[in-house]
């Protein structure tokens, strides 16, 4: 098991990413396992723990009584330098458990420019970079997720790949290994990989042997030893039996910190250039009992306050606005809001959007994708300019100000006339709201992408433009956007160049991305840290041309994507491809015929869409808030930050409580407005890396509960860590910053000097009229006088071979100082034999005039 000392874990920059211990982890006892299984996706901890796939399968994996699911995700670079430094490998947060010692490692691969994050991770834990040279004592690597549609360029260094939908063949996957495991690994590491043959939705590219022809051209991918000529997808088709789970709740803020109601899979509107809309098809729909019945139990099990319905396109939900009349029924009470991440155009409701804005309004999202009505046919996307300014104009009328619009630059036929469109609608969104509104104030944000041609799509056969082109066409944009009311953001176009490549590529490119990687490549999805020379360079290294890969293809042309396969037929993409060269339009199939794209029959699977009751009520009355003043019941509460928490920042230590009183039902009474707050207040906050028997909150509840059912209730739903010492009710109102004016700490240290020495630094402090220290923060400089807030004189206490010494620090209106601080002056002023940055702070008291706060 890895530790990890204080020093390090306050050497870093959010040293909560690695420490775990967070509400709803699952930690077993590694001893009576059969199957490890630690779950990935190769980013940081606030991208990784935003995804909704691993937080399912965490949960699915360990509901089996022989396996234990964990997480890691990518390390930091201060992190990385710092494990390199001390030889510590990779680590699960849950056991820290080298992740070398796992049976099975599982990634999520969610788009092309995090596969170098892989080999770095790889390598981090020790285990060889490529398939073909890992030992009998090293895990299984096995991939998932979006980008295994097209996953040639990393199988050299994936034993595996799971196409599709993980739940159900992950259980059959672990099913294989325990019983390869307990009957004596028959035929090693190759004899579990052949097992899997056996499994639909299983690709493992070490039984295909690649092919090309004299002038480097692919031609196939040769199955062997009985492997399938092509492997289909798996997915889960009743949705309202894929899964129940309880979300890890994080310490730190995330991505998206916030329940995800995934309303349904797949997406039939058929956007031409949207690989997901073809791979996650059918659409397969939750029921609203469903859905009304999980985000009841993810808000009991979590203490989130919001809810995103979450799906490719979620206005398309066939009941959504009687669902979005149920939860905001179900929770008007709770100050529970609801959020869509984007708006259709053609499917959007402004009373839809009124509704689940009532308690937080947002800005609206649209994705018009194109500047004209001739490009938009031409992808499919079935909307016009003038559904988008009637929704704009209806939304303005209801009080929104700003707009986000979508557009992709690059799509096949598209010319500077779609280009200048793109100007041309926003400046018309702007015009309308001037027009409704008679002033200026909208804000209307342009945010264009670059368009790639990525496998399984009607566009695979299309070129990708060149970089120059993507370039060019980003000024024209540019320069025709003249009013200051519109925002433009626009991709990087190299990024989208090299995604082209790596998304279209074949096995030879596990070449480039090792040259790469190991000429510094990482994070390449981080505008900061891409190196797009770096990877020019490890094209030309390997003979190779980034460029090719992004080049149009025959029809007949033999594509090394075609082994993974999401079962719609290549007739239909051809067909698809036809129709966008005439601008011609294929209707939804959930609101028409079938459009014959093939999936269904091939996986032998249904639409399925959520009944939409007619005898349902259509309204429910809108929660109208009280402007009478409320008789509000406050309590006060003493409570523990341990070691488990120790790294928190102050505000991501009010959220665990804010959350942990949610999970309570306490009937919590909150401020008015479009953004309420909960009424909780926190005394003087702690350093990072401090821990305390006297932290202490106020907060109010509308309804009067006995002290102790309070407690009792609250402190069922803390994490380890986090423990209410002490509560009471109190009638007092002075505010908890107010109050506090001395806070008493003691700071224990490794300390091998002799007892005199460390008497003879504390006395000269003690005596010491004034001791000036600077505290340097990214912004400013600023002196301070250490004495004038250290409140009593020092002491310290010898045990073994530690010094425990015991800081008296004055809180005022001005702030305060620091322990950390008064120990770095000890060391660097007087003497003291003492390393700062090990030493275990712990704050045992608060007091206002000489007296505990309760």
């Amino acid at each position: 098991m890895v530790e990890l000392s204080p020093k390090l874990l306050n050497s870093v920059t959010k040293p909560t990413r690695y420490t775990g211990g967070e509400w709803n982890a699952i930690k077993k006892d590694m001893s009576e396992i059969s199957c490890k299984f630690c779950l990935t996706l190769p980013d940081v901890y606030e991208i990784g723990m935003s995804n909704l796939g691993l937080q399912i399968l965490y949960g699915v994996l360990n509901k089996r009584e022989d396996t234990a699911a964990e997480r890691v995700y990518a390390p930091w670079e201060d992190m990385e330098e710092k494990m390199r430094e001390s030889n510590i490998p990779l680590f699960s947060l849950e056991s820290k458990f080298p992740l070398k010692e796992f049976d099975i490692w599982g990634f999520s691969l969610q788009y092309e420019m995090i596969f170098t994050n892989v080999l770095n991770m790889l390598n981090l834990a020790n285990v060889h970079l490529y398939a073909s040279e890992r030992t009998e004592n090293e895990p299984f690597i096995v991939g998932g997720g979006p980008a295994v549609y097209s996953i040639e360029p990393m199988s050299d260094f994936f034993d595996f790949f799971v196409i599709g939908e993980g739940e159900e063949v992950l259980n059959e996957v672990v099913d294989v290994f325990i019983k390869w495991k307990n009957t004596g690994k028959i035929g090693g590491r190759r004899g579990f990989l052949k097992n899997l043959l056996n499994v639909k939705g299983i690709y493992v590219p070490s039984f295909y042997e690649a092919r090309y022809d004299d002038n480097g051209n692919f031609t196939e991918l040769t199955p062997m030893e009985n492997a399938p000529n092509i492997v289909y997808k798996r997915i889960i088709n009743n949705m309202d039996n894929a899964y129940d789970m309880r979300p890890i709740v994080p310490y730190m803020d995330i991505v998206h910190n916030r329940i995800s109601l995934e309303l349904f899979r797949g997406c039939s509107r058929g956007c031409r250039f949207c690989q997901a809309g073809m791979c996650y098809r059918p659409v397969r729909e939750r029921s609203r009992e469903k859905l009304t019945e999980l985000a009841r139990d993810l808000i009991d099990a979590t203490g989130y306050d919001e809810i995103s319905l979450t799906s490719l396109s979620s206005a398309d939900y066939t009941s959504l606005t009687k669902l979005v009349d149920e939860l905001t029924e179900t929770f008007c009470d709770e100050t529970v809001s609801l959020s869509l991440p984007s708006l259709r155009i053609d499917s959007f409701s402004i009373e839809l959007a009124h509704k689940i804005s009532k308690v937080r309004k947002n800005s609206l999202t649209f994705a018009p994708e194109a500047g004209t009505q001739r490009l938009r046919d031409v992808i499919n996307k079935g909307v016009t300019e003038e559904n988008l300014l009637n929704a704009c104009a209806a939304a303005f009328k209801k009080g929104w100000r700003q707009v986000k619009l979508y557009f992709m630059m690059g799509l096949p036929t598209e010319t500077d006339e779609d280009i200048i469109g793109i100007a041309n609608l926003a400046q018309k969104v702007v015009n309308l709201y001037e027009e409704i509104k008679g002033k200026r104030g909208v804000k209307v944000t342009v945010s264009v992408a670059c368009f790639v041609p990525k496998p399984h799509t009607p566009f695979e056969w299309f070129p990708q433009i060149e970089l120059d082109e993507f370039i060019r066409r980003q000024q024209l944009l540019k320069e025709h956007i003249r009013d200051k009311s519109i925002v433009f953001n626009y991709h990087d176009s190299k990024v989208s160049v090299l995604e082209a490549a790596l998304a279209r590529g074949d096995r030879r490119l596990s070449k480039v991305i090792e040259t790469a990687y190991k000429m510094g490549a990482k994070f390449d999805g981080w505008t900061d840290y891409f190196k797009f020379e770096v990877w020019k360079e490890a094209f030309d290294k390997n003979n190779l041309s980034m460029e090719k890969y992004a080049k149009g293809l025959d029809f007949d042309a033999p594509r090394p994507w075609e082994i993974t396969n999401p079962g719609v037929s290549k007739k239909f993409l051809l067909l698809e491809w036809q129709k966008s060269m005439k601008g011609e339009l294929t209707t939804d199939c959930r609101r028409g015929n079938c459009t014959g794209c093939g999936v269904c029959g091939k996986l032998k699977a249904d639409v399925t869409l959520a009944k939409d009751n007619e005898n349902n009520k259509n309204e429910v009355s809108e929660k109208t808030f009280s402007e009478d003043e409320e008789t509000l019941y406050t309590y006060r509460a003493r409570i523990r930050k341990g070691e488990e928490l120790a790294f928190l920042s102050h505000l991501d230590y009010i959220a665990v409580y804010e959350r942990a009183i949610i999970r309570a039902k306490l009937p919590m009474a909150y401020s008015k407005g479009f953004h309420p707050h909960m009424k909780i207040a926190f005394a003087s906050a702690l350093s990072v890396g401090v821990t305390s028997e006297a932290e202490y909150m106020d907060f109010s509840l509308t309804k009067h509960i006995a002290p102790e059912i309070v407690f009792s209730k609250l402190s069922r739903e803390l994490p380890k860590g986090a423990e209410i010492l002490k509560l009471a009710e109190r009638k007092d109102k002075t505010a908890l910053m107010a109050a506090a004016d001395t806070a008493k700490y003691k700071a224990q240290l490794p300390y091998s000097g002799s007892l005199n020495d460390a008497n003879t630094a504390i006395a000269k402090f003690n005596e010491a009229k004034s001791v000036l220290y600077t505290r340097i923060t990214p912004k400013k400089k600023r002196e301070k006088d250490i004495k004038f807030y250290v409140k009593n004189p020092l002491t310290i206490k010898p045990v073994d071979n530690y010094l425990t010494v015991f800081i008296e620090i004055k809180i005022d209106k001005n702030g305060s100082v620091k322990p950390s601080e008064v120990l770095k002056v000890l060391a660097d002023n007087f003497n003291l034999q003492i390393k700062p940055d090990e030493a275990k702070i712990t704050r045992y008291e608060l007091l206002s005039k000489n007296k505990p706060l309760l």
